[in-house]
C-alpha cells in the first residue's frame, strides 16, 4: 500500500520497522536454536515445537520483508536528501560547528607541569572572533531550519500491509 509522509515521518518508520525487527530477530533466534525440552514436562512437545517453528518462521519472513521496506525507505530518502540539498546543508552545518567550537588543548593528564595562562589576543581580535562565532551560530541555526522545512516535503512509497502495524502505519 502507498503512503504520502514527510522525509521526517519517513525517518521515524524506518526506526520503527528496525526496532521491531530486532525484537523479531531475537525471537526467531531463540525459536530457531535456543527450544529446550523439560525431561518433566514431555507431553504434546512436537506440537509446541511446530508451533514455535511456524512463529520462527513467519518471523523470519517478516525480518526479510521489512529489512527490504528500510533499505528501500533509505535509498528514497537518500536521494530526497541530495535532491533537496539537504546533505549538503547538514555538511555547512557540521563544518559551521566545527568553526564555533574549536577544540581546546589535549590535557595531558594528572601529572602536568604547573602553566600559566596568558590571553595573547588584544581586544580588536577577541570582538571580532566574536562577531565570526555569533554569525556562524546564526548561519548554523539557519542551516538547520531550512532543513526542518525541506523535511516536511512529502515522499510517496509503497509498504506491505504485513509492516503496517510495526511501522506504525494506519491501513
Amino acid at each position: 500500500m502507498k503512503h504520502t509522509l514527510t522525509l521526517t515521518r519517513w525517518h521515524k518508520v524506518a526506526e520503527r520497522i528496525n526496532a521491531a525487527l530486532k525484537e523479531r530477530e531475537a525471537r526467531m533466534v531463540a525459536a530457531f536454536t535456543g527450544a529446550t525440552i523439560s525431561p518433566w514436562n514431555k507431553e504434546g512437545v512436537e506440537q509446541k515445537v511446530a508451533v514455535m517453528a511456524a512463529r520462527g518462521k513467519a518471523d523470519l519472513a517478516l525480518v526479510e520483508q521489512g529489512s527490504a521496506a528500510v533499505a528501500a525507505i533509505r535509498s528514497a530518502l537518500a536521494r530526497s536528501n541530495a535532491e533537496l540539498g539537504i546533505a549538503a546543508r547538514l555538511a555547512e552545518v557540521e563544518a559551521a560547528n566545527r568553526r564555533i567550537g574549536p577544540e581546546s588543548e589535549p590535557s595531558w593528564g594528572r601529572r602536568d607541569p604547573p602553566r600559566i595562562t596568558l590571553q595573547v589576543a588584544d581586544a580588536a581580535l577577541l570582538a571580532e572572533l566574536a562577531s565570526k562565532l555569533a554569525r556562524e551560530q546564526a548561519r548554523s541555526h539557519a542551516l538547520l531550519d531550512e532543513i526542518a522545512d525541506l523535511n516536511r516535503e512529502k515522499l510517496e512509497l509503497d509498504v506491505a500491509s504485513e509492516l503496517h502495524e510495526i511501522a506504525g502505519l494506519a491501513a
